[in-house]
């Protein structure tokens, strides 16, 4: 199954937006009423199968890429992308 690998940089952003970044790719866990209820809240890279080699490294499928990118402009970040076999 062809998988593409994306390198980006998010160069210096401020902690605000990089948290808000990595929480809209990978999801997160909200929690509420002093941690007594918790809720999923998904993101780009949740429902499918990615590897994370590396920091700022994802092997993700074809499916998501068009995402992904989009969501790597609306932050400005610096990537490349290239389509690879595994």
């Amino acid at each position: 199954m062809p998988k593409n690998i994306v390198c980006y940089s998010l160069g210096n952003i401020e902690p605000k937006k990089r948290l808000k970044f990595n929480q809209e790719l990978y999801g997160y866990t909200d929690r509420s009423n002093h941690g007594n209820y918790e809720y999923k809240r998904k993101g780009i890279l949740t429902s499918t199968n990615y590897k994370k080699p590396l920091d700022s490294t994802l092997l993700i499928p074809e499916k998501v890429l068009k995402n992904t990118i989009k969501h790597l402009k609306k932050y400005k970040a610096k990537y490349i992308h290239h389509k690879i076999k595994e």
